[in-house]
C-alpha cells in the first residue's frame, strides 16, 4: 500500500511524452487520447532526425516509437537512445499483437509494446505509458545502487582512495594490457613512516589522521589517469599506465615536495608526514613481479625522512627496471 501511495505521488507531475510515428492519423489519435488526462504533455516527430532533435532539446519521460524505427540494432534512433537518452522509457507501437515478434526489439532496450489496434483504448495506452515509466525508474535506481555498491567495494573508507582489492585487479589488468600492446607500466610504492609509534603514543585516531593526510598529499600529485590506492595499513600504491621509470621518479619527487610543503603550511602543528618510495617499471611484466620489485625497492629506501634522491636506475635480470 505504501509503495502504491509513493507511485501515485510520483505521477502527479506531468509526464512528457514523445510520439515518433510516420502516421499522422496515429499521432492525432494518441494526442487526442492523452489530452483527456492532464498528466501528459505530448510532442510528436515523424522521422528519427526530428525525434533526436526533440530529445536533445528537452527532457522526455516516455517515447512512443513506431516499431519499424526500432526493429534493427543498427537503427539510428536506437543508437541515439542508447548513447544519450538511456533514462527515457520506450513503448513500441506495433501493427500486430504477437508478442514473440516484438522480443528482438524489446531486447534492444524498449520497455513495452502496444498494438495500434488498441489505440482507441485510452486506458490501455495510459497503463502502458505509466508501466514503462515505472520500469525505467526501477531499472535506473537498481543500476545506481549496483554502481554504488561496486564503488563501495573498491574504496578504502579511511582515505577515499581505492582499496587493496581494486589495486590488485587494476594492476593485473594494466600489466596484461602492457603485455598485449608492448607499452610501459610503472608502479610506485609509498610507505608512511612512524605510524606505529604515533598509534602507541597518541592513539589510533591520530595515526589515522596521518594516513588520511598522506593520502591527500598523494592525491594532489598524481595525474587523472593514474590509479592510487591504500594497499596496507600505512602503505600506498600508485599505478602509472603508459609511463616509464623517469615519470615514476618524477611523480615520486613531486609527492615528496608537496608533503614537505604541506607539513610546513596546512599541516603545521600536526605530526609531520614522512614517506619513502619504491619505484619499478617494465613492459609486459607480470603483476606479481612488478609489485615485488617495487616493494623490494621500498624496503631498501625506508627511512624516517623523505627520500629526495632516488637511487640510480638499474635493470633486474629478466624483470622490471627499478629505482
Amino acid at each position: 500500500m505504501a509503495v502504491n501511495n509513493v507511485r501515485t505521488l510520483e505521477r502527479r507531475r506531468v509526464l512528457r511524452i514523445l510520439v515518433v510515428d510516420s502516421s499522422l492519423d496515429d499521432v492525432r489519435q494518441i494526442r487526442k487520447l492523452l489530452r483527456r488526462n492532464g498528466e501528459f504533455l505530448t510532442q510528436a516527430a515523424r522521422t528519427p532526425l526530428e525525434a533526436e532533435t526533440l530529445l536533445d532539446k528537452g527532457s522526455i519521460d516516455v517515447a512512443l516509437v513506431e516499431y519499424a524505427l526500432w526493429a534493427d540494432a543498427s537503427s539510428q534512433l536506437v543508437r541515439h537512445f542508447r548513447e544519450r537518452h538511456r533514462d527515457v522509457a520506450v513503448v513500441l507501437l506495433t501493427s500486430g499483437t504477437n508478442e514473440r515478434e516484438t522480443l528482438p526489439a524489446l531486447k534492444l532496450g524498449a520497455h513495452d509494446f502496444l498494438s495500434k489496434q488498441h489505440l482507441d483504448d485510452g486506458s490501455q495506452l495510459e497503463a502502458r505509458i505509466l508501466g514503462a515509466f515505472d520500469e525505467s525508474r526501477t531499472i535506473r535506481r537498481r543500476d545506481t545502487m549496483v554502481r554504488w555498491l561496486e564503488r563501495e567495494a573498491r574504496t578504502d573508507h579511511l582515505t577515499g582512495l581505492h582499496n587493496r582489492h581494486a589495486f590488485d585487479a587494476h594492476l593485473r589488468e594494466i600489466c596484461e594490457r602492457s603485455r598485449a600492446e608492448q607499452t610501459a607500466v610503472t608502479l610506485i610504492m609509498v610507505d608512511l613512516a612512524g605510524t606505529r609509534t604515533v598509534n602507541e603514543a597518541h592513539g589510533h585516531d591520530v595515526g589515522d589522521a596521518m594516513i588520511r593526510r598522506a593520502a591527500a598529499g598523494i592525491s594532489r600529485c598524481v595525474r587523472g589517469v593514474d590509479f592510487a590506492a591504500r594497499v596496507g595499513g600505512d602503505d600506498f600504491g600508485i599505478i602509472l599506465q603508459d609511463a616509464d621509470l623517469e615519470l615514476g621518479k618524477l611523480i615520486s619527487r613531486r609527492i615528496v615536495h608537496e608533503i614537505e610543503r604541506l607539513n610546513g603550511d596546512e599541516w603545521a602543528g600536526e605530526i609531520p608526514v614522512t614517506v619513502s618510495f619504491g619505484v619499478a617499471s617494465g613492459i609486459g611484466c607480470d603483476a606479481h613481479d612488478l609489485f615485488t620489485a617495487a616493494d623490494q625497492q621500498l624496503s631498501d629506501h625506508k627511512s624516517f625522512r623523505p627520500v629526495l634522491a632516488m637511487l640510480a636506475e638499474r635493470e633486474e635480470p629478466n624483470g622490471p627496471s627499478v629505482a
